[in-house]
């Protein structure tokens, strides 16, 4: 019986070492956007304006991301202004109504992405007039 046992553990020993080394090692995790994982470092791109939409009498700005963000922040200036802060989007937003653009002038946009303290730099700008369809 002492001999059985002893056997018994040897299989058991080897068939856990047999095991052991069929079992794959977990893959290492990611480490910047590009390996699959957004929230893990890597350039914080800016967003890309796509249109300015006029629409009764104001501006429907859309854009698509680059870079995940926590927000989506926009500035506009209109030919006399220099830019200033027009709306905080939600992150996943891709457009947004900007109701304050509402006078019969010209409104550029631009945009940048932030996570947490980190900002992009600013995207390309585009230009409309909300009274001009």
């Amino acid at each position: 019986m002492k001999r059985f046992a002893s056997s018994f553990s040897c299989v058991l020993f080897l068939l856990a070492g047999a095991c052991a080394s069929e079992v794959d090692s977990p893959d290492p995790e990611p480490t910047g956007y590009a390996t699959g994982d957004p929230w893990a470092g890597g350039p914080l791109e800016a967003p890309v304006l796509e249109d300015v939409i006029p629409m009764s009498k104001v501006l429907r700005v859309r854009w698509s991301l680059v870079s995940p963000c926590e927000e989506v922040e926009a500035e506009r200036r209109t030919d006399a202004e220099t830019f200033a802060p027009a709306f905080t989007a939600i992150g996943t937003d891709t457009d947004h109504v900007d109701e304050g653009a509402n006078e019969d002038l010209t409104y550029t946009y631009r945009l940048r992405c932030v996570r947490g303290e980190e900002a992009s730099d600013f995207s390309n700008t585009l230009s409309a007039n909300p009274f001009i369809e």
